[in-house]
């Protein structure tokens, strides 16, 4: 899969990460696609990022309105395809300033090695089950994370898919309107 190689001249938008702990973290991106439904941003590393990435390493992020997850396919700098990370979340809001949503705690790294096996593992579970004692993880936000565990492990092909659709979609893309 190629990745766009020049630098574009996109709109910057923020990605806004409600932590379930009340904290808020905010993520510069340049708007490629966006829809009532579908936001795709692009975020690429440059020297001295708050990240400690490499530069050039470039992560595409994906969020629909009313899945039950967010993701990132990230790419080293040369291009190559180094993973999907993906995070259960809800309350997925997109608007002209970017995409905002509320982390759930899980999170999946999946891999597609050379013989397209494909890998998943799961992050966080411990902040899950902590969530869930302390009484802050509601009912509802169980039964998404549950559900979206659930698809990270047997549905992973099927995401994988998804998440290359979006951003082929977006690629291909006029500028992005902002409504």
């Amino acid at each position: 899969m190629q990745q766009s190689e020049s630098p574009s001249p996109r709109p910057m938008v923020q990605e806004v990460k409600e932590k379930f702990d009340g904290r808020v973290q905010t993520f510069p991106l340049e708007r490629w696609l966006q829809t009532p439904d579908l936001f795709v941003g692009r975020w690429v590393a440059e020297a001295d990022n708050d990240f400690g990435a490499p530069v050039g390493l470039m992560s595409w992020g994906v969020w629909w309105r009313t899945r039950a997850y967010g993701a990132y396919r990230i790419h080293a700098a040369d291009g190559s395809l180094l993973l999907y990370r993906f995070d259960a979340l809800d309350r997925v809001r997109i608007d002209a300033g970017g995409v905002r949503y509320r982390d759930l705690l899980l999170d999946a790294r999946i891999r597609r090695d050379a013989d397209g096996a494909v890998t998943v593992r799961l992050e966080d579970e411990d902040e899950v089950a902590e969530a869930v004692m302390e009484g802050t993880l509601s009912t509802q936000a169980q039964r998404r994370v549950r559900w979206t565990r659930a698809l990270f492990m047997r549905g992973a092909d099927r995401l994988l898919a998804r998440v290359d659709a979006a951003i082929e979609l977006a690629e291909r893309s006029e500028f992005p309107s902002p409504d």
